[in-house]
């Protein structure tokens, strides 16, 4: 049953977004006239998508629901994308046009026409340009990690690592088989896959899994559940998985040896669970995945959400491995900025408090919409060597 906040939370939601709608819709009829009838049905079809969200996000799907979702659910994100930036930039443009233009006899639509088509020119060219490196590109990330303790038998020690692969309907094959491809042909010692598997449906892993087949047989494959996981279902998930070739590690770690010597590999569960109380089993446990580690053995640790850095660096963990983020799929990485770094911290890349580091990656799939503007897919390649 709603509680009232909750209730008194979604109506303040739609009638906000609603007041965005009315902002957009009328600025565009008054600079784009002519066109008045696409814009109506365009209005129209796009906020007729919010009455079936509950259907195209229910958690138990169908065949049928799981197409409408993965059809609908990116033009349903879109359109609020649209309506949201647009009523911005032209509530921007009109405080603009009343301080510098109203009073000389300029209308605001003559005013706003050429800004308007750069705005939306640009944003179409964004999404063009996103698709293409979001379903067709893929780059290796090298990071060098100088980890203080770690034994001279790991010197040169590689780990591949994908994350937030959200494997769904449209997802191709090919894609998931390249990506194991990229990642095998850097030899890598230890193949890692940090949360966000599926697109909110098991239905989807058998087909995640197909992916792998292009790793070497021999090459160990370990992984921790994401948030998107935990709200499919994760004992589900986990279920699928069990005795297939990727080990899930909820709370729990082991050794890798080498030559001799070892590192500890350890996976939480995701943060999504401490929100859903009756998957409370798979909330991320940091203490228990660190038992049984030998004294004094370097850390490895795979968690999900970065901001399980801190818990990390609490208890002297060397190095953590995160996703997540996305880089919000949006992003500069020369300049080291994403758009997720307006919401959180640990956005993407390289992060050292102390002795701990932790590496956040963009992600190797995308969420909902296909674009990924300046970044494109990562497949990372950590490289560990002693400090």
């Amino acid at each position: 049953m709603a509680t009232r906040r909750t209730v008194f939370l979604v109506n303040l939601t739609l009638s906000f977004f609603f007041l965005l709608n009315a902002v957009a819709i009328s600025a565009g009829l008054s600079i784009y006239p002519i066109d008045a009838h696409v814009l109506f049905t365009t209005a129209a079809l796009g906020n007729l998508l919010w009455l079936l969200l509950p259907s195209i996000f229910r958690r138990k799907s169908s065949p049928f629901l799981r197409t409408a979702r993965a059809i609908l659910a990116p033009c349903w994100v879109l359109w609020t994308l649209l309506v949201f930036l647009y009523s911005a930039f032209i509530l921007s443009v009109k405080l603009l046009w009343f301080l510098t233009a109203k009073w000389g006899g300029v209308s605001f639509p003559d005013f706003a026409h050429h800004p308007s088509n750069v705005f939306l020119g640009a944003l179409a060219f964004i999404c063009l340009v996103g698709a293409v490196q979001a379903l067709f590109l893929t780059s290796v990330v090298k990071v060098p990690l100088k980890v203080k303790g770690l034994p001279t038998a790991f010197a040169g020690f590689k780990i591949a690592m994908v994350s937030d692969l959200h494997v769904g309907t449209f997802t191709r094959l090919s894609r998931l088989r390249g990506f194991s491809r990229v990642a095998q042909a850097r030899s890598p010692d230890l193949f890692l896959v940090c949360g966000d598997i599926t697109d909110d449906d098991p239905h989807f892993l058998p087909k995640f899994l197909q992916g792998l087949e292009a790793l070497d047989p021999y090459l160990p494959v370990y992984g921790v559940l994401g948030n998107h996981d935990v709200y499919a279902d994760p004992i589900r998930t986990l279920n699928i998985l069990q005795d297939s070739r990727l080990r899930v590690l909820v709370n729990e770690g082991l050794e890798i040896k080498r030559n001799g010597s070892s590192i500890w590999l350890a996976g939480v569960g995701d943060q999504g669970a401490r929100r859903i109380g009756k998957w409370g089993s798979v909330a991320p446990d940091f203490d228990k995945a660190l038992e049984g580690k030998p004294e004094g053995v370097v850390t490895v640790l795979m968690a999900h959400q970065p901001m399980g850095f801190r818990e990390a660096i609490q208890r002297k963990v060397e190095v953590t491995l995160s996703g997540h983020t996305h880089g919000g799929q949006f992003g500069l990485r020369p300049l080291k900025w994403s758009l997720a770094k307006v919401f959180m911290e640990h956005h993407m890349g390289l992060f050292k408090e102390g002795d701990s580091q932790l590496y956040v990656s963009v992600g190797t799939g995308f969420w909902v919409l296909p674009v990924r503007f300046g970044l494109n897919p990562e497949i990372t390649l950590i490289e560990l060597q002693p400090a």
